[in-house]
């Protein structure tokens, strides 16, 4: 089914699944009043975690100037540590051909002239263990992200170096979490080990849309982690996760 979730005033973000992979249409005028919200929109699509992103650049796109594309290395560079999406591109129209080619994305992103040839390219995903869990919401959710996380780490065994580093960032992305979001919010703990980092994240929802001019403060978890961030997510809410690179096996 398609859906249409506002990207912003006057250019719209047309959603539909291929299996797992997710394909997105903008449509209307990317300009400086669209930006903002249609890099919102793809990260808020990439935070769901399909297989891939494949973005279709077709007529009922305008691109302002050659600057503006760059949109899609913005959503690349916050996405490519976590969640690792592939985002992939997909020019129709022979001006969003010359118009990749010009601006280098080709670089960054897979381009293709056709749809069937970019979901051939998707390919599998690499590897993921994954594992979750709610926290409730009537006592306070640091202690058992904490005790969630330990046990998972050594459920999956040879995280020994990181497990202390991955406990502490819990209780500091759930307490981000409790900060942003009012009280009555629903907090999911993500634990995932990919063979290159293990990252952690809390999802919330409830998060005083409009009440906020900047994102979280992320200061301690810069101190801990190798990348972290915060991306939103369809619902209005927002996931701030945080990963640790795995020493190399060799």
């Amino acid at each position: 089914m398609d859906t249409v979730p506002e990207a912003a005033a006057g250019l719209d973000l047309r959603a539909r699944a291929r299996g797992e992979v997710v394909l997105l249409s903008p449509a209307g005028r990317l300009d400086l009043t669209t930006y903002v919200g249609l890099r919102d929109g793809l990260l808020k699509h990439v935070a769901e975690q399909p297989a891939a992103v494949v973005v279709v650049l077709g007529p009922a796109l305008e691109v302002g100037s050659d600057t503006l594309a760059g949109v899609f290395g913005a959503v690349w560079l916050r996405c490519c540590r976590w969640p690792g999406v592939p985002v992939v591109l997909v020019a129709t129209t022979d001006r969003h051909r010359r118009l990749l080619s010009r601006t280098g994305l080709r670089r960054f992103l897979p381009c293709h002239d056709r749809l069937s040839t970019a979901l051939a390219d998707v390919g599998v995903p690499p590897p993921r263990r994954r594992d979750q869990a709610v926290l409730p919401t009537d006592v306070d959710p640091s202690d058992l992200a904490r005790d969630f996380t330990r046990r998972t780490c050594q459920t999956w065994g040879g995280l020994h170096e990181v497990t202390a580093r991955a406990v502490l960032l819990s209780a500091e992305l759930v307490a981000i979490a409790r900060r942003t979001a009012s009280r009555a919010t629903t907090m999911e703990l993500r634990v995932e080990r990919t063979a290159r980092q293990l990252t952690v994240a809390v999802r919330y929802t409830d998060a005083k849309p409009g009440r906020r001019t900047r994102g979280p403060d992320l200061t301690r978890l810069h101190r801990l982690a190798t990348a972290c961030g915060c991306t939103p997510t369809l619902n209005r809410g927002d996931i701030v996760w945080a990963a640790v690179a795995l020493p190399d096996p060799r």
